[in-house]
């Protein structure tokens, strides 16, 4: 029986230390057979699907965890013996992504399905998410699942299929012999030898960044099971051993980082066995202790608040740093000395390659004497795990080198037309390669990519594709999602990010009526960027919505230095800017719009009106630490009847010490939300003094210590020096007596 076959392939697979992908497709009363007695009473099996279990778990003889997907990222870094997953109803990417990576050498992922001709072709209720409305699951392209199985029948010696209408076909593994008394013979795991050779070279590496030459970071880089983050928790504990007081860990969860405070938690109960350590805290994301009269520290520290309060910890350590973006990582680096960066190349949640291809720019730029240290040794499965190659094979989680032009056509591509064009996602699915290549690009493009994406990209019959080729050669995608055209009297609308945003903000009702593609990536080779392509990306996007009657043009990203000019410059104006920093990338989210039609156009200035009037004060209340080029960067896109002149007395008079400030401050301040292009030929220092007092209206204190000045005489110093080099030179001198300011160099 089947059953018995899967007995005999987990102990071949246990003393090998790999894992399988099992298929069972067929009725659940089958299905329950061939499980029967697979695993024991005392192994750990998760069940992930319906709440409705179809499976009686007393039938197999052993008790199975019942997880819904929702739980599934709250149990990152838990280890099982098997999983078993009823795809019957729906089947998510995240989902094969984050279970595969849980189970331990030697155990199954069973994937329960229908006939793979009924599967192929049945509504995936995972894709619900994806779908705005008024669009329903039925009628979401089934182009995801059929994917997979074309991936999983292309890795024959990979995947072990079984079929309750067909006969047993030869296994791809070399089974043991059929002998049922004998049962599977667990291979101890690596994990309880740790460190490995591969890791203790990574701890002698993070102890040279804590005690050696600063400004030398490290990045570690590796896939999945590899033992990046138990490294780091190890690597704190020694330093901290040695002399080092405060190491802080980040990332964009605290649950991404539990490996390594478990890890570290290990090591201080172990060294606290032979040496005098006194623990204060052991809990997630704080391990605290005294040793040698000192108080040690390791803790968590969300991203963003790492923006708004540096911490003066002795290393900084970036855990997945793939999923922060280039511009947070870029403060990080610039604020902290020792740091060391864990990534993973390719995930359960996503790629690093948007890091490994952009942020590597950066540790050239500004530190060239940063280290690299790749970890290939898996810890909780042996190498070539046939599980590991069946899910990155499905999910794309491989990069692919994308064919490129040749130089001598690199150096003329601005000059030469490039082949602008839709792609229809039937196509994509035809041509495997050009899917992954596009995906590819998409995951370069940004920094929290996940499988997910993927499945979106392959279900979601509103979004729409478009690529730039050079002789047939990708080289850029722009990826877009029709959104609007929302009935006023709608209810429960699902999706529509863009509409339903600027309508809870600043528009009336039949704002939703109007149509918008959002653009969700635009990508361009890195090796293709800075040539212009991005904006003829762009510009063919125009022209396709126009035809296609689209009312306007949107996205939605986190504010950044390269963004907002990029996106301005190209004729879109900013109409609203999130309140909260998203967690991840420590910016707040801005939405931009472009008009293509007259009514939008009519649309879009009211809610531009709306929106200039009240950013000031949303800044002054909420953006208490947004950037002044940020903040100039959107003050320049504001429109205003008629100037005032009155204001730019009012600022010369204060220059000139004329006036006090509690008396101009309202004028100063118009004069500012006026004149963003005045105050843009100030130098960086200036326009952040400025930005923080007169435009944010923060105490003199507040603004000195932030810009680390001697109290209000250092603001008020700074505030004037600036004017005067900013603005004409009065003709006429006041009739009053002019006490010349003293500036303290």
């Amino acid at each position: 029986m089947n059953h018995q076959i899967l007995k005999n392939l987990r102990q071949q697979l246990s003393q090998q230390r790999h894992r399988a992908l099992v298929i069972l497709s067929g009725s659940s009363e089958w299905q329950a057979l061939q499980l029967e007695r697979l695993w024991t009473k005392d192994e750990t099996v998760w069940w992930i699907g319906p709440e409705n279990c179809a499976i009686n778990p007393q039938a197999l003889h052993y008790a199975f965890e019942s997880i819904n997907t929702q739980q599934l990222p709250h149990k990152l870094g838990q280890e099982v013996d098997g999983v078993i997953l009823d795809a019957s109803k729906g089947l998510s990417a995240n989902t094969l992504g984050i279970a595969a990576g849980m189970i331990k050498a030697g155990g199954l992922f069973i994937l329960c399905t229908p006939d793979l001709e009924s599967w192929q072709n049945l509504p995936n209720t995972e894709n619900a998410r994806f779908l705005n409305s008024p669009f329903t699951i039925e009628q979401a392209y089934p182009y995801f699942i059929q994917h997979l199985i074309k991936q999983w029948q292309n890795l024959d010696n990979q995947v072990v299929w079984l079929s309750e209408n067909q006969p047993i076909v030869d296994l791809p593994f070399d089974l043991p012999s059929d002998d049922s008394s004998n049962p599977p013979t667990l291979v101890p795991a690596v994990s309880q030898n740790l460190p490995t050779s591969d890791q203790q070279q990574a701890i002698q590496a993070i102890h040279t960044v804590a005690f050696g030459h600063r400004k030398r970071p490290l990045v570690l880089s590796a896939d999945r099971g590899r033992g990046k983050s138990s490294v780091l928790g190890l690597a704190a504990v020694q330093c901290l051993l040695e002399g080092k007081t405060d190491i802080v860990l980040t990332a964009s969860r605290l649950d991404q980082a539990q490996m390594a405070f478990e890890h570290a938690s290990r090591a201080i109960m172990k060294a606290a066995e032979t040496q005098e350590i006194s623990i204060e805290s052991n809990q997630p994301g704080l391990l605290s202790f005294h040793f040698q009269n000192q108080l040690k520290t390791f803790k968590f520290i969300a991203p963003d608040q790492l923006v708004i309060e540096p911490t003066l910890a002795d290393v900084l350590m970036v855990d997945e740093a793939a999923h922060l973006p280039t511009p947070l990582l870029t403060q990080l680096l610039h604020r902290h000395h020792r740091m060391v960066f864990a990534t993973t190349l390719h995930g359960y949640e996503g790629s690093g390659r948007g890091f490994e291809l952009r942020f590597k720019k950066t540790l050239n730029k500004r530190t060239p004497d940063w280290k690299n240290l790749p970890l290939k040794q898996p810890i909780r499965w042996a190498d070539n795990d046939p599980l590991e190659t069946a899910i990155n094979q499905a999910l794309l989680l491989t990069p692919k080198q994308i064919q490129l032009a040749p130089e001598e056509m690199l150096a003329s591509l601005p000059a030469n037309d490039l082949q602008l064009q839709e792609e229809s996602i039937h196509t994509l699915v035809e041509n495997p390669e050009q899917l992954h290549a596009v995906f590819e690009l998409l995951v370069q493009a940004h920094y929290q990519t996940s499988p997910n994406d993927l499945q979106q990209l392959l279900s979601a019959p509103n979004l729409r594709v478009l690529s730039a080729k050079q002789d047939q050669l990708l080289v850029g995608v722009v990826l877009c999602v029709e959104e609007g055209k929302i009935m006023p009297t709608s209810t429960r609308v699902h999706g529509h990010l863009v509409p339903q945003l600027l309508l809870k903000n600043y528009a009336s009702d039949d704002f939703t009526m109007l149509t918008t593609w959002r653009v969700m990536r635009i990508a361009v080779h890195p090796n293709y960027q800075q040539k212009g392509i991005g904006k003829k990306l762009l510009k063919i996007l125009q022209s396709t919505a126009k035809k296609a009657r689209i009312d306007y043009l949107s996205s939605s990203f986190g504010a950044s230095n390269e963004l907002l000019p990029f996106w301005f410059d190209r004729g879109y104006t900013p109409l609203h800017i999130g309140v909260k920093r998203d967690k991840s990338s420590g910016s707040h989210n801005v939405v931009v719009t472009l008009p293509l039609t007259a009514m939008a156009q009519q649309a879009l200035a009211c809610i531009q009106r709306a929106f200039q009037a009240q950013f000031p004060h949303t800044l002054i209340e909420s953006l208490h630490y947004e950037p002044a080029n940020r903040v100039l960067a959107i003050l320049k896109t504001f429109r205003f009847k008629s100037q005032k002149p009155h204001l730019e007395a009012a600022a010369s008079q204060y220059a000139w010490a004329q006036r006090q400030y509690e008396s101009i401050s309202g004028q100063l301040w118009e004069w500012s939300i006026r004149n963003p292009q005045t105050l843009g030929q100030a130098s960086k220092k200036q326009q952040a003094v400025w930005c923080d007092k007169v435009l944010k209206k923060q105490s003199w204190e507040e603004v000195a210590h932030h810009n680390h000045l001697p109290g209000r005489k250092g603001v008020e110093t700074v505030l004037q020096e600036m004017l005067i080099e900013i603005l004409p030179k009065p003709r006429k001198i006041a009739t009053q007596r002019i006490i010349k300011p003293t500036f303290g160099r």
